[in-house]
């Protein structure tokens, strides 16, 4: 069985106040029809004398494109959003965490999860007939947690994050 897409899903802290243990998520995924992380693997590849290829791995450059992202007033996370566009905030007045949750087994009660630092930055506002749209781009900040989410936080909509691994059943 392949997963659907609806069992990755990720989360801003609406809060912006870069508090983990305050965090308020929002899930991202209204209006998106595709979303996805790029990686943007950095590798650098060089041929020496001896005709031998060498790959040197700088790690990865993980962004988001959260592209469209119509302006919703009853949405938590848009104040903020629109706040950064308009204002033209820059530095840590736009960064926040992002949880991103992996759902395998919907008959278990942890989830797989990751929290992160992230940097929000809108590319544009405005947009066509179909509404005032602000996209964003999410880009990674700063060192990635690794945990679980409990099912039933996931239920009702609000995750609740903890660090370590999910221990065997």
């Amino acid at each position: 069985m392949k997963l659907q897409r609806k069992a990755l899903r990720h989360y801003l802290d609406y809060t912006f106040k870069r508090e983990l243990k305050s965090a308020a998520w929002e899930v991202l995924g209204d209006d998106i029809e595709d979303m996805s992380v790029e990686l943007n693997p950095d590798t650098d590849q060089k041929e020496n004398i001896l005709g031998r290829i060498r790959t040197s791995d700088k790690g990865y450059k993980p962004s988001i494109s959260a592209d469209p992202y119509y302006a919703d007033p009853e949405k938590k996370i848009y104040p903020k959003i629109r706040e950064i566009a308009m204002d033209r905030l820059r530095g840590d007045k736009c960064k926040t965490y992002m949880l991103e949750v992996i759902v395998e087994d919907t008959s278990a009660a942890k989830q797989l999860a990751y929290v992160q630092e992230v940097m929000v930055k809108p590319k544009s506002y405005g947009g066509d007939t179909e509404g005032v749209d602000f996209p964003f781009n999410i880009l990674e900040d700063g060192e990635r947690i690794k945990g679980y989410v409990t099912s039933e936080s996931l239920n009702t909509d609000s995750p609740v994050f903890t660090e370590g691994a999910i221990e065997a059943a």
